[in-house]
């Protein structure tokens, strides 16, 4: 009996200590962020409406959808893109931490979000 309770003991020490090293590794890896300046845009009229959802995912985060019939509106440009938003739906970017976004769009692809 001492020498299955000893087993147990020693089987449980090794799931905390696997548990453990699951929650540092994954504490480990973040989202890329780069910081650029936004030069605001003058236009607001309305550039884009989706005709039908797009399903778009950033590394290291959720996949989100954009629903069709959504009008989007450029807010400004980055080095890395123009950004977009839209008053439609709440653009969600589901990383590390959970952000609401816009979307960076360059020659016609979602290169990333702007927080």
């Amino acid at each position: 009996m001492y020498l299955e309770v000893k087993k147990l003991l020693f089987l449980k020490n090794k799931i905390h200590v696997l548990w453990l090293v699951v929650f540092l590794f994954s504490c480990a890896a973040q989202q890329v962020q780069l910081k650029s300046s936004l030069i605001p845009s003058k236009d607001t009229s309305p550039k884009y409406v989706l005709e039908e959802n797009v399903t778009i995912k950033a590394p290291n985060a959720a996949a989100t959808t954009l629903k069709a019939g959504t009008s989007w509106l450029i807010v400004g440009e980055l080095d890395e893109g123009i950004v977009y938003r839209t008053k439609d739906q709440v653009v969600i970017v589901n990383s590390f931490n959970v952000h609401e976004g816009f979307i960076v769009i360059k020659n016609d692809n979602v290169v990333g979000y702007y927080l």
